[in-house]
């Protein structure tokens, strides 16, 4: 039986998925392109009941963990915070100290993740040089998701039609080897895109 689907991305595994440093993860969090979490124990904010667990982290309080010039790894303290799905900043006032950080405990939601890879596309494709045959059977999977389409239209959805992408790879692999479902979401999704937009 197969492991569940990942929960979080540390900033490290990420900037190391999408060939950036942590810093630039970060910085596009200062511009909502996406968001920072971590998991506290209970605080309280001012005008505000308390908060415990998974929350979003505002990303210009943790910029100095990630200077470029910065060789050492010190935690900083967390002073606001804000619940995921919520727009509004709590400002902690219990404990007086706040919440310390470090690197480590700062996360990103695969869901968040996935977002951004479906919209940025920033991990790095595999080229293959002239002469090398390339590992996976594009040409085949995609023969067939158009023959599909013909016969039977759009599936209900990208997850489905990528699914079936996956599918045809487990059935046709003649070595056993089936890439991972992002590789065949990068595939499909500009198809999708296209096939989904008003005529």
């Amino acid at each position: 039986m197969a492991l569940p689907a990942r929960v979080f991305w540390t900033l490290e595994d990420l900037s190391a998925r999408w060939g950036c440093a942590p810093v630039d993860i970060v910085g596009w969090a200062t511009m909502d392109i996406l968001e920072i979490v971590t998991s506290i124990g209970l605080v309280r904010c001012s005008d505000a009941g308390p908060l415990v667990g998974l929350v979003v982290v505002c990303a210009e309080d943790i910029i100095p963990l990630f200077r470029r010039n910065r060789e050492d790894t010190r935690a900083c303290v967390l002073w606001r915070v804000r619940a995921q799905g919520s727009a509004e900043w709590k400002i902690i006032t219990d404990p007086d100290e706040g919440v310390t950080v470090e690197p480590g405990d700062l996360l990103v939601t695969a869901k968040t993740a996935q977002r951004f890879e479906d919209e940025y596309d920033p991990l790095q494709r595999v080229h293959v040089s002239p002469g090398r045959s390339a590992r996976h059977d594009w040409e085949g999977m995609l023969q067939f998701l158009m023959i599909r389409l013909f016969e039977h239209g759009l599936p209900e959805s990208q997850a489905d039609f990528v699914a079936e992408g996956q599918d045809w790879f487990v059935a046709n692999a003649k070595d056993g080897s089936v890439p991972d479902e992002s590789q065949i979401r990068r595939k499909l999704t500009p198809i999708w895109r296209a096939l989904k937009q008003p005529q």
